[in-house]
């Protein structure tokens, strides 16, 4: 199964045409995609959707991911998960005790550490062991300007994407009302972890190259996606241990 890209314009829609989607964009040739590999569908931009189409997608678990232009969350359409998985069960344990969410905050804090240092030392940073996260953000956005801040946006919610498939299949439902608050969102924190993987690789791409178009991001994307599902799942043993450990 392939992820959907979509970028949307005036009059584009998708509709449910069994056992398919069809996306239908004025002045072009319909396309149709079988629903059977499809394993998520990422839409930036104006796309306007039936209410077959999202309930086929739920049913068939495949997630929707809809972005702005610029490329931020918008929102998110979950397909229905399974049976209550222990990880889920862990987590949701943990944030519900009253020192619960400090605990994961400070456990986060040391992950972000880890990512951003890995990422100075790669880039040559001769005091990577002394700079701070934040000193380290500020330097990257001047690094990479603000167009290519824009595809950074860009590739983390395609990344984040990635993960609503992903974390299911580690052992985190997808409809958990914890898990789904707007105070908590695990896919958006390691999107965060992970996006310091990315960052040399944007600094270090042509920009004539690699352009702002959702497309031509998720091709970036999909480079390095064996390298990023491997610091993925490392990332969740680590949470793992963390959450044995508290327990």
């Amino acid at each position: 199964m392939r992820p959907l890209y979509i970028d949307g314009v005036s009059g584009c829609r998708v509709v449910f045409d069994d056992p398919a989607l069809r996306i239908i964009v004025p002045e072009q040739a319909d396309r149709l995609f079988p629903l059977q590999r499809i394993s998520r569908v990422v839409c930036q931009g104006c796309v306007d959707w039936s209410m077959s189409a999202l309930l086929v997608c739920a049913d068939k678990g495949i997630q929707l991911l809809f972005l702005k232009n610029n490329g931020e969350i918008r929102a998110r359409w979950l397909s229905w998960s399974g049976e209550r998985q222990s990880l889920t069960q862990r987590l949701v344990d943990l944030l519900s005790r009253a020192n619960g969410p400090e605990l994961y905050a400070n456990w986060y804090l040391s992950m972000e550490k880890l990512a951003a240092r890995s990422f100075a030392r790669r880039i040559g940073v001769s005091d990577w062991r002394e700079r701070s996260v934040a000193e380290l953000r500020r330097q990257l956005r001047i690094g990479l300007g603000n167009e290519g801040w824009q595809r950074a946006q860009l590739l983390q919610s395609i990344l984040y994407s990635e993960l609503l498939v992903w974390l299911p299949e580690y052992g985190f439902e997808r409809d958990n009302e914890v898990l789904m608050s707007a105070e908590f969102d695990l896919a958006a924190d390691l999107s965060k972890l992970l996006m310091w993987d990315y960052y040399l690789t944007l600094l270090n791409h042509d920009e004539s190259e690699t352009g702002t178009s959702l497309q031509t991001i998720a091709a970036l994307f999909q480079l390095q996606n064996d390298r990023c599902h491997s610091l993925f799942r490392s990332s969740i043993n680590k949470l793992h241990q963390f959450l044995l450990k508290v327990s």
